[in-house]
């Protein structure tokens, strides 16, 4: 199940020109799922606001500024509002947006600075804000929308943040989290285990290994003159013999039936030779099915000879998996590698 996350966005605007614009910027960022801030916090001139608007601007996860002809009111530092908004969200290092009309000088009279002092200010708030944000170009309200979208899409990938979600859905998250958690523990002490069983090995002079043998039992199809019966059998194998048809298997993790899998197919090319004893008539052999108890003999001696391990169980996996230790390794090695 993945958390619904939702962003908290502050907009920061000037007020009477960009009323349509800002409209259809809210109706895209809700449609987002996002959750549009900041904008009607402060009227005109009045400074009484300010910390407010700083609160939200520090839980905010972006800001966005929208700008169209105006360079706004002044607040008593002698910036806009919305300059001033601007650079306490710059100073928190909040990702950024700067929506900007693409011809404000085309705009009518009444959505551009009235005096030349303001719109030497605007240029430059307009230019500052081209060098500091990514930046997005509008026409219309009917295009902006659409513009907005993509670009906060962007802004998402670009820069995650933490979002909100619902209080419910956190505690869900933090329970999986929890369970991963959990779950990663248990195979650090599965590991320390199997470090502490193989460090109270018995003493390797009282184990049977090397050239010393043992008797594996088995069952199988036995043919005799076209006839086919099942039977059981056993062959003597030495431990060496043992570990070098597994041991190349198990330089990475394998299964329990892998393992299995590997002593019956060496187990199959003596079959028929160990049936012959007892049945000299019989001419094949198929189906080697290894007792489980031969089985397990031999995965716990080379278990406390030090030459195996097993594998600490990933997070809904069942299934027992053994691999070879770096003594293992060094054993398959002496006896498979070539000599001169």
């Amino acid at each position: 199940m993945t958390t619904e996350r939702k962003y908290q966005v502050f907009i920061s605007s000037t007020y009477a020109d960009l009323q349509e614009a800002r409209q259809s910027l809210l109706l895209s960022l809700l449609g987002m799922g996002m959750i549009p801030t900041g904008m009607e916090l402060h009227s005109g001139g009045a400074d009484s606001q300010w910390p407010a608007i700083q609160k939200v601007i520090n839980e905010c996860d972006y800001y966005l500024v929208l700008v169209g002809g105006r360079y706004g009111s002044l607040s008593p530092i002698g910036l806009s509002y919305t300059h001033r908004e601007f650079v306490y969200a710059a100073t928190k290092g909040k990702p950024m947006l700067a929506l900007l009309h693409d011809s404000p000088d085309f705009l009518p009279p009444e959505q551009r600075e009235p005096t030349r002092e303001g719109e030497v200010r605007f240029n430059d708030f307009r230019q500052l804000l081209q060098n500091k944000c990514l930046t997005r170009f509008w026409h219309s309200p009917d295009d902006l929308g659409d513009v907005a979208r993509k670009a906060m899409a962007q802004m998402v990938i670009k820069h995650p943040a933490s979002g909100w979600v619902r209080a419910g859905e956190a505690a869900e998250a933090m329970t999986r989290l929890e369970v991963q958690r959990l779950t990663q523990r248990v195979a650090e002490l599965e590991r320390e285990k199997e470090e502490l069983v193989a460090g109270y090995r018995p003493p390797l002079e009282t184990l049977a290994r090397g050239a010393d043998t043992v008797a594996l039992r088995y069952r199988c199809d036995i043919y005799i003159k076209g006839d086919c019966k099942a039977g059981a059998a056993q062959t003597q194998m030495s431990w060496d013999a043992i570990i070098g048809c597994l041991a190349p298997q198990m330089l990475q993790e394998v299964s329990e039936a892998e393992m299995r899998e590997a002593l019956e197919e060496a187990l199959a090319s003596r079959a028929l030779a160990d049936v012959q004893q007892s049945m000299p008539k019989a001419h094949a052999v198929r189906n080697i099915a290894l007792e489980t108890e031969s089985f397990n003999q031999v995965k716990v001696q080379l278990r406390a000879l030090g030459l195996i391990r097993k594998c600490p169980r990933p997070p809904g996996q069942n299934t027992v998996s053994w691999q070879l230790t770096p003594l293992g390794d060094q054993t398959m090695t002496q006896l498979l590698v070539r000599k001169r």
